[in-house]
């Protein structure tokens, strides 16, 4: 799934380079700017992380924020950041009835639920600032994104259509509909979509991040990059563009640059689950598991949905000998999705190496085998052949007749240890 943060300030629609979209292949004389490599892996030069709440400072045209909401809400927010979300949500309610101002109030409260994880909530605070104003594009973006996470693709496309329909002229709302396309896998209409925005626009941001995004998936790495250089100038600001830089830079097996770039869009945009992941993963890669974990546990924090986040936390507590919260990654995964494979497998290693606390020898190599079956059943025989998990069915298996094998040596010898101890004492008794 393409999604990029879950927050973003207001979509934008400033200048590219040039006038008009690249449509063949070869790079332009300038091309887009990768991120410094970090020298050692894991360690880069990065800004601050703390957790910020996103705010849209600007209101869409035609629309005012009376100056005492705008300063309420902030306040409010400030306190969010402080740890104070009780006082904050509650401050953001009374503002939400304001005629200047209530929908952004109603926003933040999304934001503030979808970041606990209050996913109804959230969608509800979303649709309500949509509804107080429809051209507010955030909003639409961040309901979708909710629902994209949450596998509600029907959803998502049902509420884009609903408000492109209703705004016609608004621009931004159709690249939002563009990413439910890209959730699909319709790359190919993703850049038709595109290109029907940028005849409108010929300088659309978004509409060129969303083809760029297109041409990534489909390996057309460089005229994806070639994209993206010509909006890099123009929107510096949009981590957006270094994470699709570091998915090109995974494309052409360039692992330096691609963790280079997602530090860059991290250190951009701190609240952007997606960067977070992909770079977490890599520092889990390349050792860093310290550094690894506290990625991979903000993505998880920031998009409580993304099993995939999840899973690679779970690797990287096993990489740090945390058994037991490793387990519990693994396990959250799947009682958000019980028919994940890559957490079903991952789970099943977790039981086979090593010794999770609570679980006895036998017991926990036979969750290793039903994890490992398990995964075969969901990916189908035929895929499973293809990788190591008949080899690793063996492996529980084998040791689980060995570890049985083992126990009942154990028992008898005990049983037998019993006897020559009953025969003494009987002896005993005798002479006596």
């Amino acid at each position: 799934m393409w999604v990029v943060a879950l927050l973003m300030a207001c979509r934008t629609a400033g200048p590219p380079t040039d006038d008009e979209v690249p449509v063949e292949t070869d790079r332009p004389e300038t091309e887009a700017r990768p991120a410094e490599v970090d020298e050692e892996a894991g360690e880069p030069r990065e800004r601050s992380e703390g957790e910020e709440v996103e705010v849209e400072e600007a209101a869409p045209e035609g629309e005012q924020i009376a100056s005492h909401v705008d300063a309420r809400i902030q306040a409010a927010l400030s306190r969010a950041q402080q740890g104070d979300r009780s006082t904050a949500m509650d401050t953001l309610r009374d503002l939400v009835s304001e005629p200047e101002g209530g929908f952004l109030a109603a926003y933040n409260l999304g934001v503030l639920h979808d970041r606990a994880g209050e996913g109804e909530d959230a969608a509800r605070r979303y649709a309500q600032a949509l509804e107080r104003q429809p051209d507010f594009t955030p909003a639409l973006t961040s309901l979708v994104r909710l629902y994209l996470r949450n596998g509600q693709q029907g959803e998502a496309e049902r509420i884009a259509q609903r408000y492109v329909d209703e705004r016609p002229d608004n621009l931004d709302h159709r690249a939002v509909r563009l990413e439910i396309w890209m959730d699909m896998g319709r790359y190919e209409d993703v850049i038709e979509g595109g290109r029907d925005i940028l005849r409108r626009d010929a300088r659309h941001v978004d509409g060129i991040l969303m083809m760029a995004a297109a041409n990534v998936e489909l390996r057309r790495y460089e005229l994806a990059e070639a994209m993206l250089a010509r909006v890099i100038d123009a929107a510096p600001q949009r981590a957006e563009i270094y994470y699709l830089l570091g998915r090109i830079s995974l494309g052409q097996n360039d692992e330096d640059g691609a963790r280079a770039n997602f530090r860059q869009a991290v250190e951009m945009q701190p609240d952007f689950p997606e960067a977070r992941n992909e770079y977490g993963r890599l520092l889990h890669k390349a050792g860093n598991y310290p550094r690894a974990l506290e990625h991979l546990t903000a993505a998880t924090e920031q998009a409580p949905a993304m099993i995939e986040a999840r899973v690679n936390l779970g690797n990287t507590y096993k990489a740090l000998g945390q058994y037991e919260e490793a387990e519990g990654a693994f396990l959250k995964a799947l009682e958000m999705n019980g028919r994940d494979a890559s957490a079903h497998f991952n789970l099943g290693i977790l039981y086979l190496e090593a010794e999770v606390p609570g679980h006895e020898t036998i017991p926990r190599l036979r969750k290793a085998l039903s994890a490992f079956q398990e995964y075969r059943q969901i990916v189908g025989d035929r895929a499973a052949s293809e990788g190591p998990v008949a080899s690793y069915i063996n492996e529980a298996s084998s040791a689980i007749e060995r570890e049985e094998a083992r126990e009942e040596m154990l028992r008898r010898a005990q049983m037998q240890e019993e006897q020559q101890q009953q025969e003494a004492d009987d002896a005993e008794e005798d002479e006596e």
